[in-house]
């Protein structure tokens, strides 16, 4: 059997009757991979990913990097705090200081990024 060997981790999703967990995978070179695993699967795996997770070092590489298809910003209401969604997760809560250092980081990487030629996937 030849490994898929994925980069980043695009979708989860539970399917309609709760009884599978789906996960789309994509490669260095743009191709995709989609598993559907029994629910119980998935539970059974939570703990081998956190074991996998706690024996990595902070910072090392391999880390699968996550591709919302939706996100979302607003503020907490009687609070100073800026709310933000990706998909139809919970909301993180940033303060006020540090989502304005964010709003920076992000225009800084978005104008670096859009001067660099997209990348050919084959």
């Amino acid at each position: 059997m030849k490994t898929f060997l994925a980069t980043t981790l695009t979708e989860t999703a539970v399917s309609p009757d709760g009884r599978r967990f789906e996960l789309t995978f994509v490669d260095a070179e743009g191709r995709r991979h989609a598993i559907s695993i029994p629910s119980a699967v998935a539970a059974d795996l939570v703990p081998v990913l956190e074991s996998v997770a706690a024996a990595r070092p902070a910072g090392a590489a391999g880390e699968l990097t996550r591709l919302p298809k939706t996100c979302a910003v607003g503020h907490a209401t009687g609070e100073r705090m800026v709310l933000l969604r990706f998909d139809d997760e919970a909301p993180y809560a940033i303060e006020l200081e540090v989502a304005q250092a964010l709003a920076e980081q992000l225009q800084e990487q978005s104008s670096e990024l859009s001067a660099v030629a997209r990348p050919a996937l084959h």
